[in-house]
C-alpha cells in the first residue's frame, strides 16, 4: 500500500467516525425548559452530551395533607423527558453521594454504575423509567420516539399550543378537531368533548387538566403528558373507537378520584405504550348503563404505579350496566400498588363486580407486578353490589392469567364469589409465579377463596 493510499484511508476513516459520531449526537432531541414550572433541585439529567431539562412536578400539598398522607418528597415527581432513535447513554447526578437506587421497570435489566453522586446506564431506545435514588422524589424518565410528522402552527384544522404557558381554562373539542402541544408547552386546561368524532390530541407537550369525553367516536391521543389534580383525569363514557399511545398521566395532591383513564361503558378502546403514577386507580374500566355493553378494551405494553389508593387496572367497582366483556390486558409492568379502599385494600389488578354486570372472557397476559404491593396482588371478587349502590351482584366467568409474575410473595390473593348464582368461575393460571416459584395450587400463593368459586385451574 502507498502513502498516498494510506492517507485516502486515514482520511476516509476520519470522515466515517466523525459522521457516526454526528449521528450518534443527532439521535437525541433534548425539549425545551418550561417557564413557571419548577426547575428540579434534585436531579441533574443527560442524555449522551446533552443536557435534559427535569421538571419538578406535583409540589403543592397543603400542610395537613403532608402530615396524614406523607411528605411533599412522597408526593413530587421528577421528570426528564426528550426524544431519541437509538441507544443514548443517560447520567443522573444526584444531590449527594448514591447509596441505593432502583431503576423500574425491573424487567428492562438495566446495568448502571455508581461514580459518587453520578448513576449512568444507556439504554437501547425509546422507553419509559422509575428511578428511585436514595430517599429523594422519584425520577421519571421519559425517552420518546422521535416525531416523524409534527404538526406546524398554521396547518390546516390544527390548533397549535407553542412552546410556554397557554391558559385557556376550558377547551370544547369539535369533530375533525387536532390539537397539537410543542415540546416545551403546558397548556393550561380542561378537555370537553360531547357527541363528536374524528378528534386527534398530539405532540410532546403537556397539557395541565383532565379529559371529559361522552358519546364520542375515533379520538386518539398521543404523546402527550397529562398532570391533573381535580377528578378523573381521563372519562371516557360511551365512547368507541378511541385511542391513548405513549400517554403519561400524573395524578396529584387529591387522594381519591384521580385516576388516570376511565372507559365507562365503551367499546374497542386501545391503551398502548403509556405510563401513569396516579393517587387513585391508573385504569378502571366501568359499566353504568344497562343498555350499553364494555367490549373489545386492549391495554398493552404500559408501565403502572398506583401510588395512594390505587390499583394498577381495575375492572369495576361501578359495574352496575351491560356485560363486560373481552379485555385483554397484555405486557405491562406494576410498580406499585397501595392503599386500604372498599373490599380492604388495593391489588394489583382487579375486578370488583359490584353490580349486576356479566364479566367474561378476560386475559391477562406478560404481566410483571413488583414488591411495591400493599394489601393484596390479586382480586376477583363478586360484592353484594351495595358499595357503590343498590344494585344486586354479579357474575364473573373465564379469566385468563398467563405468564404473570408477583415479586412480593407475602400478600394474598383473593377471589370470591357471592351466591350460587352469582359466581367466580372458569379462572386459569398457566405459567404463573409468586416470589419466582410456580403457582400450581391455592395452597402455595396464599389463594384465598370461598365455596362461590368454580373451575379454578393451575396450569405449567
Amino acid at each position: 500500500m502507498n502513502k498516498k493510499t494510506r492517507g485516502f484511508l486515514r482520511l476516509a476513516a476520519g470522515f466515517i467516525i466523525l459522521t457516526l459520531s454526528f449521528e450518534l449526537e443527532a439521535a437525541v432531541t433534548a425539549y425545551p425548559s418550561i417557564p413557571d414550572l419548577i426547575t428540579s433541585p434534585y436531579f441533574t439529567v443527560t442524555a449522551d452530551s446533552q443536557q435534559i431539562w427535569t421538571e419538578l412536578a406535583g409540589s403543592r400539598l397543603r400542610q395537613f395533607e403532608y402530615a396524614l398522607y406523607g411528605s411533599r418528597e412522597e408526593e413530587d415527581l421528577n421528570i426528564a423527558s426528550f426524544a431519541c432513535s437509538g441507544p443514548v447513554k443517560l447520567t443522573i447526578k444526584a444531590p449527594g453521594k448514591i447509596e441505593k437506587y432502583v431503576i423500574r421497570p425491573r424487567s428492562r435489566n438495566i446495568k448502571a454504575q455508581v461514580d459518587g453522586d453520578m448513576l449512568s446506564f444507556t439504554i437501547d431506545g425509546p422507553q419509559k423509567l422509575y428511578i428511585e435514588i436514595n430517599n429523594l422524589p422519584h425520577l421519571s424518565i421519559f425517552a420518546d420516539p422521535e416525531e416523524t410528522s409534527a404538526r406546524k402552527k398554521g396547518d390546516h384544522s390544527v390548533i397549535y399550543y407553542g412552546p410556554g404557558v397557554h391558559n385557556p381554562g376550558k377547551i370544547y373539542l369539535v369533530s375533525n378537531m387536532i390539537m397539537y402541544l410543542a415540546p416545551g408547552a403546558i397548556v393550561n386546561a380542561d378537555l370537553f368533548g360531547r357527541e363528536i368524532n374524528n378528534v386527534r390530541i398530539e405532540g410532546r407537550g403537556n397539557l395541565q387538566g383532565k379529559i371529559e369525553l361522552t358519546r364520542v367516536h375515533d379520538f386518539h391521543a398521543e404523546g402527550i403528558c397529562i398532570r391533573n389534580t381535580k377528578g378523573w383525569t381521563n372519562t371516557l363514557t360511551d365512547c368507541h373507537g378511541c385511542s391513548f399511545r405513549n400517554v403519561k398521566i400524573f395524578s396529584y395532591e387529591a387522594i381519591y378520584s384521580v385516576d388516570g383513564i376511565d372507559p365507562v361503558s365503551c367499546s374497542d378502546i386501545t391503551i398502548d405504550d403509556c405510563f401513569m403514577r396516579c393517587r387513585d386507580d391508573c385504569i378502571a374500566i366501568k359499566s353504568v348503563d344497562p343498555s350499553m355493553k364494555v367490549d373489545s378494551i386492549y391495554i398493552s405494553n404500559c408501565v403502572l404505579t398506583g401510588w395512594a389508593c390505587s390499583d394498577g387496572i381495575t375492572i369495576g367497582f361501578e359495574l352496575n350496566g351491560g356485560p363486560v366483556q373481552n379485555i385483554h390486558v397484555n405486557n405491562c409492568d406494576i410498580l406499585y400498588a397501595r392503599g386500604d379502599g372498599r373490599t380492604r385494600g388495593h391489588a394489583a389488578f382487579s375486578i370488583v363486580c359490584d353490580g349486576p354486570a356479566m364479566v367474561r372472557n378476560i386475559s391477562f397476559e406478560n404481566i410483571r407486578v413488583e414488591e411495591n404491593v400493599e394489601f393484596k396482588n390479586l382480586e376477583f371478587v363478586v360484592t353484594d353490589g351495595t358499595l357503590y349502590g343498590t344494585d344486586p351482584p354479579g357474575h364473573i366467568k373465564g379469566v385468563l392469567l398467563k405468564n404473570v409474575t408477583w415479586d412480593n410473595v407475602s400478600k394474598p390473593f383473593i377471589i370470591r364469589g357471592y351466591s350460587p348464582d352469582n359466581l367466580v368461575e372458569d379462572i386459569i393460571f398457566e405459567n404463573c409465579r409468586a416470589g419466582g416459584k410456580p403457582i400450581l395450587s391455592e395452597e402455595n400463593a396464599d389463594i384465598r377463596t370461598n365455596r362461590f368459586v368454580k373451575g379454578l385451574i393451575f396450569k405449567k
